[in-house]
Parts: structure tokens; C-alpha cells; sequence
């Protein structure tokens, strides 16, 4: 495959499936290595622009692994989201969090065009081993690691809504768009 070529993106698993509510597999060091786990890669981050979102974790493209990319950008709906260039993250765990905790809309790609009100702690630690298999520890808050909580929540079978306090905020991307 030549680098001028488009990568074809995953098809990206929807609500329902239950890949989407199990605990994914630990990644090997070896695995890390291998020329497939850097093309999955390459074509994760496909997939997570050409759905614009900001992440992806494995199950949500029917893959078992503890597994997730993140890139955040400003845009018109994020204009004072702190950038973070592309990421990858490896069997990634939380090891602190704020005790403050911050409500905010959340959408999901394997949820499409809907929103919820979830509380998330405004401030985490996280270690997880990026694609090289070097161990990382990163202090995040705002909405990085808002999206950290998210992705990670993915690897653990836990959805976006789970969090929710009052599923009465459930909306349509449109309606709150309207707000």
C-alpha cells in the first residue's frame, strides 16, 4: 500500500453489539511489534477522521483489545478544547481522579447522533503504553481527559449513557444543536 493510497475506514460497531459491553483483552508487547498492529492503527485513525470524532477504541470496530486512538482539534463546537495530537493508548488504566467532577454533553460514534449529560472528573491520571510499548503517565483535565474517561470506559464495556445521572438529558445531536 503506498501512502498516497486512502485507507478504506472501519466499519464502526453500533449500540447493541456486545463487543461493546465487555472487557477487552490486554495487548502483548509483542503484538505491539508486529507490521498489523501499526497498520490497525493507521486505519483507526483513518476511521476516527473520516467520522470526525476525536476517539476510537477497538470494540467500536469489532476488535478485541485494549485498544484506543485519540486526536483532538479545535473546531466550531470545541473552540477552547485543548489540542492533543495523535495518541495511542495501550492497555491504559486510570490511577487517580479529581474529586471534582464536571457535567458536559458526550456523544459516542457507536451511539450516531446522540447526547448525553455525563459527569466525568475534571482532572485524571492515566498510564497506558503508547504504540511503541513505552509506559506513559500523563495528567490530563478539561476535555482531554474527558475523552481519556471515555475511550477508556470503551475498553471496560461501559457506554456513555451508563454514566448518565438523569437519562431525561438523552438528545438528538439536532436538538441540541437548537439549545
Amino acid at each position: 500500500m503506498t501512502s498516497s493510497r486512502k485507507v478504506k475506514p472501519f466499519r464502526i460497531t453500533q449500540f447493541g453489539n456486545q463487543i461493546l459491553r465487555k472487557k477487552q483483552k490486554r495487548i502483548s508487547d509483542a503484538t505491539l511489534r508486529a507490521k498489523p498492529f501499526r497498520e490497525l492503527v493507521k486505519k483507526m485513525f483513518s476511521t476516527l477522521h473520516h467520522a470526525q470524532g476525536v476517539g476510537l477504541a477497538a470494540p467500536q470496530i469489532g476488535k478485541d483489545m485494549a485498544l484506543a486512538v485519540i486526536e483532538i482539534k479545535k473546531t466550531k463546537l470545541r473552540p477552547n478544547a485543548a489540542p492533543l495530537t495523535k495518541t495511542v493508548i495501550v492497555n491504559p488504566k486510570i490511577i487517580s481522579y479529581s474529586r471534582v467532577a464536571e457535567y458536559d454533553w458526550e456523544g459516542c460514534l457507536s451511539l450516531k447522533n446522540v447526547r448525553g449529560l455525563v459527569p466525568r472528573a475534571k482532572e485524571i491520571t492515566v498510564e497506558y503504553k503508547d504504540c511503541s510499548g513505552k509506559k506513559t503517565v500523563k495528567k490530563l483535565k478539561g476535555f482531554q481527559a474527558r475523552v481519556f474517561q471515555h475511550e477508556i470506559d470503551h475498553l471496560n464495556g461501559v457506554l456513555f449513557v451508563d454514566r448518565m445521572d438523569d437519562m431525561r438529558t438523552l438528545i438528538t445531536k439536532e436538538e441540541l444543536k437548537k439549545r
